[in-house]
């Protein structure tokens, strides 16, 4: 039971590194064509960044929704890293609900990010890296849980 634990935590560590590497936005031209792409370390390092600096101020003067939308989505790979942190020291901890609840309501900020700027007229949509990203770290925080619940319909004599 513990070694499939480890293995779906495991495999969400490494979907959630690899996809920093894959391309996570893309242009599509108003032909249809695909254009360029953005890999996820650079989306993730332009959302933590770009808040604090005086483009931040600018914005969040002027839409305070999409400053905050990319605010709470520069924070989504820290509060990964910290929601790990403590899943290892205290599995049994309450704050592992906390993170489990507050991670995936953190994504909803990112797509609030992509729909602005669609709405300022450039035309990305996700692509490949955000998806492994997003299941990477749903693997990797639910991981124990996958595990529990495998173990409990095995032993209720459900397949």
């Amino acid at each position: 039971m513990k070694a499939l634990k480890w293995t779906f935590l495991l495999a969400g560590i490494a979907l959630f590194a690899v996809s920093f590497k894959l391309p996570a936005i893309r242009e599509v031209a108003q032909s249809g064509a695909s254009g360029s792409t953005v890999a996820g370390y650079f989306c993730a390092f332009l959302a933590l960044v770009r808040p604090w600096g005086k483009e931040g101020l600018t914005l969040l003067q002027s839409d305070a929704l999409t400053y905050f939308s990319v605010l709470i989505s520069g924070w989504i790979n820290p509060v990964f890293v910290l929601a790990l942190v403590v899943l290892l020291v205290r599995p049994a901890s309450r704050l592992n609900w906390v993170f489990r609840g507050l991670l995936p309501v953190m994504f909803v900020f990112c797509w609030v990010v992509l729909q602005k700027i669609q709405f300022y007229g450039f035309h990305f949509h996700l692509y490949t890296g955000f998806y492994v990203w997003m299941a990477g770290i749903l693997l990797a925080i639910f991981s124990d849980l996958w595990v529990k619940r495998r173990t409990t319909s095995t032993i209720a004599g459900t397949p």
